[in-house]
């Protein structure tokens, strides 16, 4: 029986188990890489947290067996399936739906957001009976959210090619016929090293930054990057 309260499934992977942040390892190591992965997840999941009771947020944990893993026991976890991107998509919207009546995704590589946009999400897929979507686009081309109020058929996933220039205009032009959508603001995210000075701007820009995205800009600040000036 779904519920009222809405889901956000925060996409994660495990270091250890999976390979994390790929491109920026090549960069920065492994090490690093994967610490600004959970460093990134962990400051997401923080503002998910602020959004109880009307939301409840969830890791949605790529392996299986990282289900109970220390990392992920801040919010409560929900496996991902097997197979590719659009399926993983699929399942864990499917699974979400049947105990809520809206269902949210966000990635970990925008750690940026906010309550109010989160906030601002979650009202408007529930201020009407209709068909809604709510969708939030990336500077790479791909989206930091995507959510709904109705069943999303798995095709609609499935048919999208990821991790290309294209990605949100390909899921957009599906969703569009599925119902009315809200478009939230654009965000950066974080694929290789270059982009954590962007990440680091917007999180200094923040007008009440949360103590997390503090620490993640102090974080990024640590790093080898050169200190970059404030505009």
């Amino acid at each position: 029986m779904s519920t009222a309260q809405a889901a956000i499934a925060l996409f994660v992977k495990t270091p250890g188990l999976s390979p994390v942040k790929t491109r920026l390892a090549a960069t920065l190591g492994k090490t690093l890489a994967e610490t600004f992965h959970l460093q990134a997840a962990h400051t997401v999941a923080a503002t998910l947290s602020q959004l109880t009771p009307a939301a409840q947020g969830y890791f949605a944990v790529a392996e299986t067996q990282a289900l109970s893993h220390p990392y992920w026991r801040t919010l409560p976890c929900i496996a991902q399936g097997e197979g590719g991107l659009g399926q993983r998509l699929a399942s864990v919207y499917q699974q979400l739906r049947q105990r809520h009546a809206r269902v949210i995704f966000v990635g970990a590589d925008s750690p940026q957001m906010t309550v109010a946009q989160l906030t601002e999400a979650i009202t408007w897929l529930g201020d009407s009976s209709q068909a809604r979507l709510v969708y939030g686009p990336c500077t790479d081309g791909g989206f930091w959210l995507v959510g709904g109020t109705i069943a999303i058929p798995e095709a609609v996933w499935t048919d999208v090619s990821y991790s290309r220039a294209d990605t949100g205009s390909q899921l957009l032009k599906h969703i569009n016929r599925l119902g009315e959508i809200k478009h939230l603001p654009l965000l950066g995210d974080v694929d290789e090293a270059a982009d954590l000075l962007d990440l680091q701007q917007a999180l200094h820009d923040l007008p009440a930054p949360s103590p997390e995205q503090q620490q993640l800009r102090a974080f990024i600040a640590s790093l080898f990057l050169p200190p970059s000036p404030i505009r």
